[in-house]
């Protein structure tokens, strides 16, 4: 982690989508962002390393989006995660039950940059209250991004 900056990692079973939206993340200034493919990796990520923001597929295997989210809410040292989970449809019932089990925001696919920065402010002024990260993000202010 830099300059308060959280570290990011994203949760996706397609790799070269991951790949993408890892880039964007740093074009946007993050320093560190990972990647990996399903629920369990994801998990293992956590142990070895404190994450202050996910991005998470909805649609994983064999372990969905929401029931990681129930596990990362569910374990003291990953509770104050901020965890966005992403798809490309979503329906009441996935809005309702990641609610209930404790998810910072939704986000449609393919990502719409000036909502996903807005996303991103959202999630991470919450993880400011659990975590110690500066809450002003002054770097989804500027347009770091082509």
């Amino acid at each position: 982690m830099q300059d308060n900056i959280p570290s990011v990692l994203i949760v996706d079973d397609q790799p070269k989508l991951a790949r993408l939206v890892r880039e964007l993340f740093l074009r946007l200034g993050f320093h560190d962002v990972d990647t990996v493919g399903d629920a369990s990796e994801a998990i293992d990520a956590l142990k070895q390393k404190r994450y202050g923001l996910m991005l998470v597929d909805l649609e994983l295997e064999p372990v969905d989006g929401i029931q990681l989210l129930r596990q990362i809410r569910a374990t003291k040292e990953f509770q104050d995660v901020g965890f966005i989970l992403t798809e490309a449809t979503v329906t009441f019932e996935n809005v309702s039950a990641a609610h209930f089990a404790g998810v910072d925001a939704f986000l449609l696919k393919p990502y719409d940059l000036p909502l996903l920065k807005s996303k991103l402010k959202i999630v991470l002024r919450k993880a400011a209250r659990r975590q110690r990260y500066d809450p002003n993000l002054s770097m989804l202010e500027e347009e770091n991004v082509a």
